[in-house]
């Protein structure tokens, strides 16, 4: 064999064991992100079949070919169970086993058989379809990132295509016994393809990680971890610097007796009251309007294009939902209720400090004026 030749099956080797000692590191520090192990595994297992490639290519063996023909699909399975991973898709690691499993099975036959080539044929060809569907899988959530995922997308359908040409050569020479490793130009090109697409979307894919996992951070940061509402970092975000018209109302929820509630009930009974309006603010929210939880057992909502009469329908929907629930304690069923106060913007607009001080100053008169009810901010009576 050429040293050049083994110069580029020692590079796939080197390039993949690097890349899964990179994936292994960006995950200790982030276990949640199972994918990264997945893919590691995935990679190992294609480092492991270019070794026994080399193995295979200076001694062959019935046994060798069969590891070699195995691993190749099963590291393939695994590096797709990653993406699938990645985007959340069920039984990810359990389809990849499961094909793993029943490609080894018929290249391992094929082989004892005594039609190697043919059990490389079909193990090219199984490769080829998993590197497809790897990259359909990129390419369907190419609004993450287009230009990242299409050429992530690329290089897998190119690293297909390489494989799918070495089958295909084998196919059409009517090689399906062989005794060694195939030699023509598919199977060279597809080494210097899979050398360069294993370098570079190893890169790349790394690089999607870290997007998602600041995408994700900053998701995060901007959720309220009880509630799952938005909280008072992402209110500031989306309205800070905006002008409130007319016709755009702030009505601020603040829960009855709440710290009464926690001292009675316990604070776990405080934590379901809280989880509990914050799924009726959800239900009765429109999809241009945003709620928040600000703290404690105070909240908000942004109401857009709306009348007076509007709003004070959509509070009062809130209202009469929540306090026609029950949470169960061990004393006893328990219901809350809920003040509420509006405010709008105004005809030259007003700032997000501006509505929500009116707003505000309006939940106070509701609850001065005996609570459980809604109130709106009056500029002439300072709340009514």
């Amino acid at each position: 064999m050429a040293l050049d030749y083994v110069s580029l099956l020692l590079a796939a080797a080197l390039s993949g064991a690097f890349l899964v000692v990179a994936l292994l590191v960006v995950w200790v520090p982030a276990r949640q992100h199972r994918h990264l192990v997945t893919s590691a595994a995935g990679v190992g297992a294609l480092v492991a079949h270019v070794i026994f490639y080399w193995i295979y290519a200076n001694n062959p063996s019935r046994l060798i070919a069969c590891i070699m023909l195995a691993l190749l699909p099963a590291g393939m399975a695994m590096v797709l169970a990653s993406a699938r991973q990645l985007y959340g898709m069920p039984k990810s690691v359990h389809d990849a086993l499961l094909i793993a499993g029943c490609s080894a099975i018929g290249t391992t036959a094929l082989v004892l058989s005594g039609v190697d080539g043919a059990a490389f044929i079909l193990a090219y060809l199984m490769t080829a379809l998993l590197l497809t569907l790897i990259g359909l899988i990129h390419w369907s959530f190419r609004a993450e990132s287009r230009a990242l995922m299409t050429l992530v997308s690329s290089l897998f359908v190119l690293c297909a295509a390489s494989f799918a040409a070495c089958g295909a050569v084998l196919f059409f020479n009517g090689q399906w016994q062989l005794g060694h490793v195939p030699d023509n130009w598919a199977e060279r090109a597809n080494i210097i393809v899979s050398v360069a697409c294993m370098t570079g979307l190893g890169g790349l894919l790394l690089t999607l990680h870290n997007i998602r996992a600041s995408v994700q951070h900053e998701t995060e940061a901007m959720r309220d971890s009880l509630t799952g509402l938005m909280n008072r970092r992402a209110l500031q975000s989306l309205y800070a610097d905006k002008q409130f018209g007319r016709f755009t109302a702030v009505a601020m929820f603040d829960l009855d007796h709440f710290k009464r509630t926690n001292d009675l009930f316990g604070h776990a009974v405080g934590d379901e009251a809280l989880r509990m309006f914050s799924a009726i603010m959800s239900e009765h929210t429109r999809p241009n309007d945003h709620s928040f939880r600000l703290g404690g057992e105070e909240f908000a909502m942004i109401v857009s294009r709306v009348s007076r009469h509007q709003v004070e329908a959509i509070a009062s929907s809130i209202s009469q939902a929540y306090a026609d629930r029950e949470i169960q304690t061990d004393l006893g069923p328990v219901k809350c209720t809920v003040s509420v106060g509006i405010s709008f913007g105004s005809g030259t607009g007003s700032s997000l400090v501006d509505v929500l001080t009116d707003a505000d100053r309006a939940l106070y008169a509701a609850k001065r004026e005996g609570r459980n009810r809604v109130v709106f901010f009056d500029e002439n009576r300072k709340a009514g």
